[in-house]
């Protein structure tokens, strides 16, 4: 994704400036969207990090409950998906669709650990927490809260700051979820 790719995503036009609250008068403003296209390519990559801890929560459910395993390497396969489309043709569409596809996942994993869900071995009884499901449910959580910041920012203030401290968190995420995520076993 470029420069002129990355305006055009998030509405913005070629001659427009960055705040004097967020970088110099001489900065352009093709230099603060390096931050913006920072946090995609990040974002992109923790999105396909949580497909990998899926695809291993798939392998783990597989003796739990048979039908939990195409249900989480669907998961996967769009988590991962995903990413790749992200960073390769972005578009609003398409950002809008992984964040909200990122809050039902997530939003499914909540009531799994809190009521539990009426498809399971032992249906209503809430499945243990672990590193790892918590790890990607971070993670999802995190990819909704970078898209809406990337398409609010040209009209929300919190938004467009926020753009330009989201890779620090970003890289910070990829490293626990590394660390976390796939170096430890799925809890339920």
């Amino acid at each position: 994704m470029n420069a002129t790719m990355f305006r055009l995503l998030i509405g913005v036009e070629r001659t427009d400036r960055v705040p004097d609250a967020e970088c110099p008068r001489s900065m352009p403003a093709a230099a603060a969207w390096a931050t913006g296209q920072s946090a995609v390519v990040l974002m992109a990559a923790l999105s396909f990090i949580v497909g990998v801890i899926h695809v291993s929560a798939s392998v783990d459910h597989f003796d739990e409950y048979a039908l939990y395993t195409p249900v989480f390497a669907m998961i996967a396969a769009f988590q991962m998906g995903w990413a790749v489309l992200v960073v390769r043709r972005p578009s609003r569409m398409v950002l809008l669709v992984g964040a909200l596809a990122s809050i039902g996942i997530a939003a499914l994993w909540v009531v799994s650990r809190t009521s539990g869900v009426p498809i399971a071995p032992i249906p209503w009884v809430p499945e243990a927490v672990g590193a790892a499901d918590v790890t990607a449910t971070v993670g999802e959580c995190t990819i909704a809260f970078v898209v809406f910041c990337l398409l609010l920012a040209p009209r929300v203030e919190f938004a467009r700051r926020a753009v330009s401290w989201l890779p620090g968190v970003l890289l910070t995420l990829l490293v626990v979820s590394v660390l976390y995520g796939l170096g430890s076993g799925h809890a339920g």
